[in-house]
Order: C-alpha cells, then sequence, then structure tokens
C-alpha cells in the first residue's frame, strides 16, 4: 500500500510539472488561456467497509486538467486586422482543408492576397458579409457562417482605409467621396463552460459534451465581447506564479522520490 501511495504521489507531481512546463512555454503565445491540473483523492473503495473507515486514503490522482479562461491584458499593436477580445466569447476560424470550426482569442489576423480576413496559418474567420450594402441583423447558427472577404480595390479605386467597429461591424473606405462601404460583420462563439473546451493547440480550441454548444452572436452584443482593433489579448499565464508552483511540484516529487528509497531499503532488510 505504502508503495502505491508513493506512486500515486510521484505521478500527480510529474503531471503537474507538465502543465506548468506548457503554460511556461506559452506565456508570450498571443491569446494563450493556461491550464490547471485538478487532483482528487484516491479512495480505497476496492478494500472492505470496515478498512475503508479507518483509511485516510491512497494518495492522489489527476482528476482533470481544465482551462482558465481568465481575460488578459489587450496589447496595442496599432495594426487594423489585430483584434482583441474585452469580454467573454471567442473568434471562429475555419481551416479550408477542415469542414469544421475552431475557436479562438488570438486575433492576430492579416488579409491575404484574395482580400480574405485569415489566421497567419491561412485559416478563415467567419462572419456575417453585408447582403445588398448593409450590415445583416439576421441571427444565424455555425453553419451559416461564411469567410469575410475585404475587397483590396472596388470600382478601380483602392482602398484608403479599413475600420473595424466593437460592434464587430467591418467597413471600408475607397473614396473619400463617397461613405464608406459594409463589408461584414465578424461572428463570435459563446459557451456556457468554456472551461471544458478542447485545446487543439495554436491558441484554439474545440467544442465538446462538457463545454457544451456554441451560441453565435455578433460583438458587443449581451454576454458577449467588443471587438478592440489594433490589439491583441496576451497570455493569462504569470511566469512568477507558474516558477512558484514549478518549486513546488519538483519539491513533492523530490520528496516522494526519497520516500520510495527509503521504503525499498526497509523492504530489502527485511527480506535479508
Amino acid at each position: 500500500m505504502m508503495f502505491s501511495i508513493i506512486k500515486a504521489g510521484m505521478a500527480s507531481a510529474r503531471n503537474e510539472l507538465s502543465v506548468i512546463t506548457n503554460n511556461v512555454a506559452n506565456a508570450n503565445t498571443t491569446g494563450f488561456k493556461k491550464s490547471m491540473a485538478s487532483y482528487a483523492d484516491l479512495s480505497p473503495s476496492s478494500l472492505s467497509d470496515s478498512i475503508q473507515s479507518r483509511s485516510s486514503g491512497l494518495g492522489s490522482i489527476v482528476s482533470e486538467t481544465r482551462l482558465s479562461q481568465t481575460q488578459s491584458t489587450l496589447l496595442n499593436t496599432e495594426k487594423t486586422t489585430d483584434l482583441g477580445l474585452s469580454g467573454t466569447g471567442f473568434f471562429i476560424v475555419k481551416n479550408p482543408n477542415d469542414t469544421g470550426c475552431s475557436f479562438t482569442r488570438n486575433g492576430n489576423f492579416v488579409l491575404n492576397e484574395e482580400g480574405f480576413l485569415t489566421t497567419l496559418d491561412n485559416c478563415y474567420v467567419l462572419g456575417k458579409p453585408s447582403i445588398e450594402g448593409d450590415f445583416s441583423n439576421e441571427s444565424v447558427g455555425l453553419d451559416s457562417l461564411l469567410p469575410l472577404q475585404i475587397p483590396a480595390i472596388k470600382d478601380d479605386v483602392a482602398m484608403s482605409e479599413l475600420i473595424i467597429s466593437e460592434n464587430g461591424q467591418i467597413t471600408a473606405q475607397y473614396s473619400d467621396d463617397l461613405p464608406p462601404v459594409p463589408i461584414g460583420t465578424l461572428a463570435l462563439g459563446l459557451f456556457a463552460n468554456p472551461e471544458g473546451l478542447r485545446e487543439l493547440g495554436n491558441a484554439r480550441f474545440s467544442a465538446t459534451e462538457r463545454s457544451g454548444t456554441v451560441k453565435v452572436g455578433n460583438p458587443a452584443e449581451a454576454g458577449f465581447a467588443s471587438v478592440k482593433s489594433g490589439a491583441l489579448e496576451v497570455s493569462n499565464v504569470d511566469v512568477t506564479d507558474e516558477l512558484t508552483a514549478m518549486i513546488r511540484a519538483q519539491q513533492q516529487f523530490n520528496g516522494a522520490a526519497r520516500l520510495l528509497q527509503t521504503n525499498s531499503e526497509l523492504l530489502e532488510k527485511l527480506t535479508r
């Protein structure tokens, strides 16, 4: 039993070190959300009731690893297509080679050669394109969202200014003599339990049963974040806190290793 308790302690410390290492490695990743490991007592359920009542447990096990979706600082970049979110919600992006959508707080977007708003690895940013020169107020589902395309030239006139408002509406100025042209509205996804999202890497997530189904809406609507153009949300990892937790986990692992060594030496003496 002692060996099992020590082994469980070492496994818990090793898992926490893995989580902390991943957090520290992504401390400078835009839109990254840190993970936190949760633990539970390993109860002696396989033992008799009389022994269970006197037992304090058989160590600990990793219960789950959950995401911390706390709001982080918005860093000004002065680049129009850099978008930060103030509040709850996620940008919705789609890989052209995949049928599914993913969700991210990383608003480091660019315009590709065809004028589509994309991520740095060429995933489309989804939203509601304008209809007949006006913004769409229609409520749509995830399957109805489309990539947002911003023409660089319209009627032989080059775009002079791009404007992305807090409510996600995108307009482009082509001529000083004409009003801005509505392009479309960014879409955001909202989850009942965002901590239940599954990490995909590159600060992106996918929906799971634990996260619940996505609710699609416009920025600045009730419950949805507002968009800040020219800013990016930095990682919510506090390196000082993570390094402190790393020292604690290392001490836990080293202490369990010494106990294991002592236990082995005692068993060796008893079996001589």
